[in-house]
């Protein structure tokens, strides 16, 4: 049973770098797509949306390798750091939804503004990376609040 325990948190913490870590890639990404040609744009938005696709599937596997810890180790449900990173995990899951496919949409239409998207992509991607930053310090600083 340690040795299960032992392999579930290291998927825990895989799927945690798998799930943040593109998201870094994109920010140099996205400087490089406010100044990019109208034939280069296409290419990025590919590898954007390729980011986006590993994080939120690591995030898949975040989620039921949580799971699991919470099962085999014996963590009640309404232990207080658990509960706030399901709150924040739940926000950033609505936030993920949002956030992206939208704007990446909006290059497609006639007359968009390649900077003002490009800034709106960075501003969602930082949002985002502190959501994941707020449910990381949770899962390793565990507070006790009640």
């Amino acid at each position: 049973m340690f040795l299960l325990y032992k392999l579930i948190v290291y998927i825990h913490i895989f799927s945690s770098i798998l799930s943040i870590g593109p998201l870094f890639v994109l920010l140099t990404l996205l400087k490089k797509l406010r100044s990019a040609g109208v034939e280069e744009i296409q290419s990025y938005l590919i590898i954007f949306r390729s980011c986006i696709r590993i994080v939120k599937h690591a995030g898949h596997a975040l989620i039921i390798s949580g799971v699991l810890l919470i099962y085999v180790g014996g963590w009640p449900w309404s232990t207080s750091w658990i509960f706030m990173t399901l709150i924040v995990m739940f926000s950033s899951i609505v936030f993920l939804a949002r956030a992206f496919t939208p704007t990446l949409n909006q290059f497609t239409e006639p007359d968009f503004n390649q900077v003002q998207l490009a800034e709106k992509l960075q501003r969602s991607v930082w949002f985002y990376i502190v959501l994941l930053l707020i449910m990381l310090w949770f899962m390793v600083m565990k507070p006790v609040w009640w």
